[in-house]
């Protein structure tokens, strides 16, 4: 099997607008198997994926979960409650909008609201909000503490002499997003269990990406590597890219890849 992980947020959606030519360009290769990797939740994903014949599970939360296209958890790399519960208590005392974790049983957020203002309202239906809290105690209180896997946040002006931060791993997307997971969770590691779970080697995979979060990914030895995005993306996704393509002019790349069938 030959697969193609593109990414979501800014190439196949973006803030809940589909990037139709390409997902249906995605859908009809006859040589590669498509999936998807985001920084985001699976609940937008599956309002993106809902009309795509996805075969294999896709990539969320910045790699730290998999899941298939009913909502089935595959992957879920756990974080320790006590840690990330020391860390929020720190990020608690430096400006920020928000901070969020996914909860897997529904696959909405829980928004604890920063002493910044907002930007937008987080009851926007992108947000695909649960719950949002006020108080840094009761969102500890209402964490799941078996099933969380990545801390979000928007607007962190982040102090990186916090201690609590070494055992995670930090990553920015979008110029405002920070992600923060467990140390060696990331994009890469999410597109090597992926691989792991479907049972198809590196070299078989095509990744397309267009953001700082993306890098962990192109940093694997996979057989293609595809920048692209309505903006030139960051120069350090650009060195590790193969090549550079313009999103517009993506599907018609595509799909002159797919009759070759080979990178």
């Amino acid at each position: 099997m030959k697969l193609i992980i593109c990414d979501m947020s800014g190439i196949a959606s973006t803030k809940g607008i589909n990037n139709d030519n390409l997902l249906d360009t995605l859908n009809n290769l006859k040589n590669y198997n498509c999936t998807f990797c985001t920084g985001k939740g699976y609940q937008g994903g599956y309002e993106t994926l809902k009309n795509i014949d996805l075969k294999v599970p896709f990539i969320c939360e910045n790699g730290s979960v998999i899941v298939d296209k009913k909502g089935k958890v595959i992957y879920n790399d756990k974080m320790d409650y006590d840690k990330v519960k020391a860390l929020i208590s720190k990020l608690n005392d430096v400006p920020y909008e928000f901070l969020a974790y996914v909860d897997l049983e529904n696959h909405k957020y829980k928004f604890l609201k920063g002493s910044k203002k907002l930007t937008e309202n987080l009851t926007q239906p992108w947000f695909y909000s649960e719950e949002i809290y006020d108080n840094i105690t009761d969102f500890l209180n209402n964490i799941d503490k078996n099933n969380i896997c990545r801390i979000t946040t928007r607007g962190l002006e982040l102090d990186e002499s916090i201690d609590e931060l070494k055992d995670f791993h930090v990553v920015v997307s979008e110029n405002e997003f920070h992600s923060i997971c467990n140390k060696g969770t990331n994009k890469g590691f999410g597109v090597k269990k992926l691989a792991e779970i479907c049972n198809v080697d590196l070299k078989d995979i095509i990744i397309i990406g267009n953001d700082l979060n993306d890098v962990d990914m192109f940093k694997l030895d996979c057989g293609y590597k595809i920048a692209t995005g309505e903006n030139l993306p960051p120069k350090e996704l650009l060195e590790l890219a193969n090549i550079y393509v313009k999103l517009d002019d993506l599907p018609n790349f595509l799909v002159e890849i797919d009759k070759k069938n080979n990178i």
